[in-house]
């Protein structure tokens, strides 16, 4: 490949904060919420012009895993702030039906399901809310390009907009990229499945609406319903690859569609019809950062218990047995050394890039768990930004004191 050498410049610093969060997906958004309210200045930065990241702009707008799918189920793993934004989304008749099997518990009383539809509209108004609310900063319409590194710390990072290029700062950051993009710069290492391996595959879902009362089991909310539409191949961080993979699913929305209402001669009585095709494709797996400890698949199916528990997963490993191979326990726990990543300090990793092998992943990459993964990395970094200590020496016990009053289910009682 040719080379070309970029001269160098001068760029501006444009700020410096306490925690910087890279990516306002479910995890990232969360992460903020968290840093903030433990008293971080803190900086959320996303590319597009609103939050939620796959959950609104892939439209894939089902939030699973805040308790096992079946029994057992009697323990709801997943509360604190994604409990929040379920309750604001019902407040606001913002959640439709979901379209799994699932025991329905009392949500006027705070008691989550497995899983809830929800409008993606509504969701990315709740939760931009709540950040602003949480006093968090919100820089949009922005891109992470590179990092700014002394030795094995991470003290900055580069990022592009509008305005151009600049330097921001900040004592602790947070990788919510959902693809490892600031560890990956930073040199952390990772792994990440090949095209021949059993891998999640990208996907692109679309909307359609005009269903009125016709009997159709997809995640509904009003008279509009989002579909899985056309898979491709793993993107695996190759801008081409992933390029070609949108037009290819684009492409093929309405041959879908056709064999959607073939199958569904319902639809077609209505007049259901395409309204909504997503800012981007799915992408369900990329990188995953290798970090101090990295979860196994026995430690999903047998249930394990770590003393540094921050979250817990109690999703079905849906994809890698051939089957959606539900949990016989209510939950494993994933601990706080699979958000600190190897060799590099001041950063933290939230969502589905943490240190896990397939098998786990396909439970926690769900976004009940993803979100509380995200609540940790954010009142983990916002604790180290304020008692000037790095996360690899952070103390457990405080963390967990402190999401415990937060609301989060840590089973430490």
């Amino acid at each position: 490949m040719k080379k070309y050498t970029e001269p160098a410049k001068e760029i501006n610093i444009i700020g410096d904060y306490e925690v910087i969060i890279v990516g306002g997906g479910v995890s990232g958004l969360t992460a903020a919420i968290a840093s903030s309210r433990n008293q971080a200045k803190t900086l959320l930065i996303e590319r597009f012009g609103f939050l939620g990241g796959t959950a609104t702009a892939s439209l894939m707008n089902n939030i699973n895993g805040f308790r096992n799918q079946v029994e057992p189920d009697n323990i709801q793993t997943v509360k604190g702030i994604p409990q929040e934004i379920i309750l604001e989304l019902y407040k606001m008749d913002g959640l439709g039906k979901s379209p799994y099997k699932q025991k329905e518990y009392d949500v006027e009383k705070g008691e989550l399901s497995y899983s809830y539809c929800v409008d993606p509209e509504k969701f990315k108004y709740i939760t931009l809310k709540m950040v602003k609310k949480s006093n968090a900063e919100i820089l949009f319409h922005t891109y992470f390009s590179d990092v700014i590194m002394e030795e094995n710390d991470l003290k900055g990072i580069i990022i592009e907009n509008k305005s151009g290029r600049g330097a921001l700062f900040s004592k602790v950051f947070i990788d919510a990229s959902g693809d490892g993009d600031v560890a990956a710069r930073a040199k952390v290492p990772f792994w990440q499945a090949k095209p021949t391996d059993i891998a999640l595959k990208d996907g692109l879902m679309y909307k359609i609406s005009g269903i009125k009362n016709a009997l159709f089991g997809n995640c509904r909310y009003g008279d509009s319903s989002v579909v899985w539409g056309p898979a491709n191949a793993l993107g695996q961080n190759d801008a081409w690859k992933i390029s070609q993979a949108e037009i290819k699913t684009r492409l093929r929305v309405y041959a879908n569609f056709k064999l959607l209402l073939r199958s569904n001669p319902q639809l077609r009585e209505v007049g259901a019809y395409v309204a909504e095709t997503p800012s981007m494709i799915g992408i369900r797996q990329s990188r995953f950062i290798e970090g101090e400890y990295k979860l196994t698949a026995d430690d999903a199916i047998s249930g394990r218990r770590f003393d540094d528990v921050v979250a817990i997963s109690s999703c079905p490993i849906i994809h890698y047995y051939g089957y959606r191979r539900f949990l016989e326990h209510e939950g494993y726990d994933i601990p706080y050394r699979c958000l600190v990543p190897k060799k590099v300090d001041n950063l933290l990793i939230a969502g589905r890039c943490i240190s896990s092998e397939q098998q786990p992943y396909e439970s926690h990459r769900s976004m009940a768990p993803t979100m509380a993964i995200g609540q940790a990395a954010g009142t983990a970094a916002a604790l180290c930004a304020l008692n000037n200590e790095k996360p690899r020496i952070l103390d457990i016990s405080l963390l967990q004191q402190t999401l415990i009053s937060q609301g989060v289910e840590l089973r430490k009682s």
